[in-house]
């Protein structure tokens, strides 16, 4: 997912992640590799969060870098990991779209 692509963040719902994690806030994407094993992380991105979607779900942009499902988006000591692209349907509405 390159800049400008629409993506889903989803949280613990706790109130560090409220407290920490603000609308327009610009976080740090990382990714592990290799996937699955925490071998090291490397810094892949930034995304800016542009609502929360719920109580476990923030609505974000990518502002910087290639993010993928999967990774995790970070500030300070709360993440959030990446699950899927937005995708908007025809007649406007937004939707879910899991990674294959």
């Amino acid at each position: 997912m390159t800049v400008g692509v629409n993506i889903y963040l989803f949280h613990s719902g706790t109130d560090e992640i409220r407290k920490t994690i603000e609308v327009n806030d610009v976080l740090t994407v990382y990714r592990e590799l290799p996937p699955n094993f925490s071998v090291r992380t490397r810094e892949v991105g930034q995304l800016k969060v542009l609502s929360p979607l719920g109580d476990y779900y923030f609505d974000g942009e990518v502002v910087g870098g290639e993010v993928k499902a999967g990774d995790l988006a970070k500030k300070g000591a709360v993440a959030c990991l990446i699950t899927s692209l937005k995708k908007t349907s025809k007649n406007g509405s937004s939707s879910f779209a899991f990674p294959r």
